[in-house]
């Protein structure tokens, strides 16, 4: 496979053997053709995995006649980070990940992550034949069913091979529809040498539900009486692929926006003047004091999680209106005013439809006058502007070792403006998705939930894959790459470039401030200097440099950028840095609930509710 060439899938009906069409007397193939045949119908183009036990008797099938294109990870997990970020950006299980019995457990925090982050994802996994499951054999996984059925959005445990076409379809579709989540396919080494007659169809994925013509209405009539209004947008609208909707319909009605803390970042570009920041305690503050000015929330495509609402303590308006694909996100945490279970895109397209029609002369159709809001777009573009002069001045160029917000800003500035950054977890990914700044709409690859550490390098890997055009960086935490830097040899094996920065500060730093916050002496936050991270790159065949002064990051990353393969820097940062909050009195991630007591004195408790 060609890692510079965008995959192109497009799958004709009379190139399925089996189609329809072929009377079932003739229909015949092994299970793990049909396997092969039902993936490729149903629009899965790449193939991530880790060899074991009795893989062979499906990959045999998987990457015969060029069916499929296929990564092999170094690890089981791994392998399904990098599945996990290909179908992020592809916005469907556009990939598979397969795994021997034993290793599928090691694959489980990135199934657990794609049903809590809503990211489409799709895993085989390879078993014992079913008669071993009356003995004890090597390496016994009878119970990985039940193990991983708990956080599966779709799992099947499959024996024979008769219905594998249609079960596969349903994995698929599953993994794809409605809220995204894991699909897990639990197959017997001996199916896969069974036969089946069933025809293999073509997957057309069903189109997202969209909400009722009078829920539309409704929002539009509160959206123009609102005289502080807000769009307030999460990863649902990007995972639907609704930026475009979402930016026509803010300049059509002149309504500021607010993205949440992770999910929704790179919607709009930064400096869109409609743009009020991300929320949050590792936020905007002038995203969260837009927001608790407001009269009226539009929600689309939010779950109100705890990081996007400074454990639920912002000041919610008397008015929301919540959209959500999935039902069950629907009044879950309080009662809106209207909530509709409908997919962004599909939403915001009505919406905008209706407005469009709706207003001429300035007088909706209906003879209602929409409110002036001039006044509060220029109260939200102040307060912006306070808070971008704020964060400037935390961008310390002069500060060794390197001050983290310099590092985000040069990466920025220097950077092609439509760079996909993927940061790791922890105090690294809080800095990089408050404070770089997004130029372009920008595909997240990463969910706002689980944030695994470690899953940085696999995700912006598949991310690349994905997406061959754009310049990948996977900006990881020191702490974070000691999971997953074996990845650094992938890279160089499939001449796959992506730029890794490692912004070291020799410890877990979100961890660190934390335990210190709470009056914890920690020592498994403080890691090692004496780890060469540029030695270890370039013995697994990936060239790069150490950067310890502010004056080497520009002629560094121009090196990086220059570079024919992948390449790291190594930055070391400055330790001690302390996250600002972007919302007073709020203790980050601890949140409410918590001991009363020292520096957590001030915490103030969930609103909504208490």
């Amino acid at each position: 496979m060609s890692t510079d060439q965008s995959i192109e899938h497009h799958v004709e009906l009379d190139e399925i053997p089996g189609a329809p069409d072929t009377p079932p007397s003739e229909i015949r193939r092994e299970g793990s053709e049909a396997i092969a045949d039902a993936l490729v119908a149903s629009g899965v183009e790449m193939i991530f995995g880790y060899t074991g036990g009795s893989v062979p008797a499906l990959a045999r099938s998987l990457f015969t006649e060029d069916k499929l294109a296929e990564f092999g990870g170094r690890t089981e997990l791994t392998a399904a980070w990098m599945s996990y970020g290909y179908n992020r950006v592809k916005r469907r299980a556009a990939s598979a990940v397969v795994s021997w019995a034993v290793g599928a457990l090691h694959v489980a925090p990135a199934v657990y992550a794609s049903k809590l982050d809503g990211t489409p994802f799709m895993m085989m996994v390879m078993n014992n034949p079913p008669a071993y499951e009356a003995r004890d054999p090597l390496q016994d996984a009878v119970e990985v069913y039940s193990s991983l059925k708990p956080i599966s959005k779709y799992i099947k445990k499959v024996t024979d091979a008769g219905d594998l076409p249609v079960i596969v379809r349903q994995a698929v579709k599953e993994a794809s529809t409605g809220r995204f989540g894991p699909s897990v396919l639990d197959l017997a080494q001996t199916a896969m040498y069974q036969t089946t007659n069933m025809a293999v169809e073509a997957l057309e994925l069903p189109r997202p539900p969209a909400a009722r013509a009078d829920d539309v209405a409704k929002t539009l009539e509160l959206l123009l009486q609102a005289e502080r209004p807000v769009l307030y947008v999460g990863a649902g609208v990007h995972i639907a692929d609704a930026a475009e909707e979402l930016r026509e319909l803010a300049e059509l009605l002149g309504v500021p926006v607010v993205s949440t803390s992770w999910g929704g970042r790179g919607l709009l570009p930064d400096a869109h003047p409609l743009y009020a920041g991300a929320s949050g305690n590792f936020g905007w503050r002038s995203a969260n004091d837009t927001l608790q000015r407001s009269d009226f929330w539009l929600a689309v495509g939010t779950s109100f999680s705890q990081m996007s609402t400074g454990s639920w303590s912002l000041k919610k308006p008397d008015t929301v209106v919540h959209v959500d694909v999935d039902q069950r996100e629907i009044a879950k945490i309080f009662q809106p005013t209207l909530g509709m279970p409908a997919d962004a895109k599909e939403f915001l397209s009505q919406l905008l439809d209706l407005a469009k029609r709706s207003l001429s002369g300035g007088t909706a159709s209906n003879g209602l006058v929409p409110a002036d809001i001039s006044p509060w777009r220029e109260e939200t573009a102040g307060i912006k502007a306070e808070w971008q002069t704020e964060m400037n001045s935390w961008y310390d160029g002069t500060e060794v070792p390197i001050n983290q917000y310099f590092l985000i800003k040069t990466l920025s500035d220097n950077l092609p403006e439509d760079t996909l950054v993927v940061a790791d977890s922890g105090g690294n990914a809080f800095g990089m998705y408050r404070a770089f700044e997004y130029k372009t709409v920008t595909p997240l690859a990463t969910g706002g939930r689980y944030m695994s550490l470690g899953a940085g390098l696999p995700v912006a890997m598949g991310a690349k894959l994905a997406d061959p055009s754009r310049t990948v960086v996977s900006y990881h935490g020191d702490g974070g790459l000691y999971y997953d830097f074996m990845e650094l040899s992938n890279l160089a094996q499939h001449n796959l470039k992506v730029i890794v920065v490692i912004d070291n500060n020799h410890c877990l730093l979100a961890n660190r401030a934390s335990a210190k916050a709470s009056g914890i002496d920690n020592p498994w936050v403080d890691l090692p200097q004496t780890t060469d991270f540029v030695a270890v790159a370039k013995g697994m065949g990936v060239d790069g440099e150490r950067v310890e002064t502010p004056d080497q990051l520009v002629p560094a990353i121009e090196r990086a950028l220059a570079a024919e393969g992948s390449y790291v820097l190594d930055v070391h940062t400055e330790p001690g840095l302390r996250l600002v909050r972007a919302l007073s009195g709020i203790i980050p991630i601890v949140g409410d609930r918590t001991p009363k007591k020292g520096h957590l004195a001030d915490v103030i408790e969930g609103s909504w509710p208490s």
